[in-house]
């Protein structure tokens, strides 16, 4: 059964209205310069539970056909769930698609990646010896769900055996390690509930339709936003409404930027909300909202549940004013 919370669907939308899958990939090696994608396995939540599919190069000749194949289904996606899928499986699938020649203009859906979001907002990595996958499974009381025994590395080893002597059993437990990883990981989302969820999505970033926020900062004068476009195209401005600001929407980069001003007084920085032709009204929920004005940071703190949201209903606008 998807995993269903409130505060998820906020951050990423209605997970009902989206097309979510769990990744996990399997290599040669851990440098993409001297190894290849062997495997790609993907769970895709549907209304009747979840299907796997799974992309096996049966030889290093097949690595490039095999790894199209799973790039066209990873783009059915509006999220993708990972396990430190940013510091390497989405790495080496660049690299790897870059040696080949294959999908130059290639977008990735928004990953949710677990382990970025444990790793530094959560204390279960002051509690565990370690968040590799396996013994967050554990903790999560999920271990026994495993079938496979092999690790990682056994499973290099055992595709270059594969290689040699075409064994079907070696690709059984080659595949059945892969589709173990994605099984367990799509069922460690509850973790979440383990986590500052409001600081690591200001400091992750989330999705906004065809708008991924990468990254949220304050600096004397500004609040700053930056991320990257999903549907690219060329827009600059210099006011949103009655407010001036910076609008910079790039296609070649397929990035964006946008300053925003804000009122700095008696170590509070606040935002103006009466400036917009939007109903910012959502936000008298929170005690740091009166008469338009939004408190984002109080001293040294950052209201992150605030701030994302004001975020969010911002890039609301800027959606209704550029048709992206």
């Amino acid at each position: 059964m998807k995993y269903q919370s409130r505060l998820l669907d906020f951050y990423i939308g209605n997970t009902k209205n989206k097309t979510i899958g769990v990744m996990d990939i399997e290599t040669t090696g851990l440098s993409p310069q001297n190894s290849y994608f062997i495997l790609g396995g993907l769970l895709i939540y549907t209304e009747s539970g979840v299907a796997v599919k799974q992309y096996f190069a049966e030889s290093i000749e097949e690595e490039r056909e095999t790894l199209i194949a799973f790039l066209k289904d990873l783009r059915t996606l509006d999220i993708m769930i990972t396990y430190n899928g940013k510091h390497f499986d989405l790495k080496f699938l660049k690299y790897r698609m870059c040696a080949l020649g294959v999908c130059e203009d290639y977008q990735f859906p928004y990953n949710l990646d677990l382990y970025l979001l444990l790793n530094g907002h959560s204390p279960l990595r002051k509690l565990l010896p370690n968040l590799k996958q396996k013994t967050v499974e554990t903790f999560m009381g999920l271990w026994s769900s495993r079938k496979d025994e092999i690790s990682g590395a056994e499973s290099v080893e055992m595709y270059r055996q594969f290689l040699t002597t075409g064994n079907s059993e070696l690709r059984r437990l080659i595949m059945l390690h892969n589709s173990d990883d994605v099984l367990q990981l799509s069922q460690l989302l509850p973790i979440l509930e383990k986590s500052d969820i409001h600081k690591a999505f200001f400091s992750l970033g989330f999705p906004i339709n065809n708008l991924h926020i990468s990254k949220i900062s304050f600096d004397s004068k500004e609040l700053k936003i930056c991320g990257h476009q999903k549907n690219p195209l060329s827009y600059t401005a210099y006011a949103l409404d009655h407010c001036s600001c910076i609008l910079d929407f790039d296609r070649y980069s397929e990035e964006f930027y946008i300053n925003l001003p804000i009122i700095r007084k008696s170590g509070l920085v606040i935002v103006d909300t009466n400036a917009f032709e939007k109903d910012f009204s959502d936000l008298q929920k929170y005690d740091t909202f009166n008469n338009g004005f939004a408190v984002l940071k109080q001293g040294n703190s950052i209201n992150y549940r605030e701030t994302n949201h004001f975020v969010k209903l911002l890039m609301e606008r800027i959606l209704e004013v550029i048709p992206l």
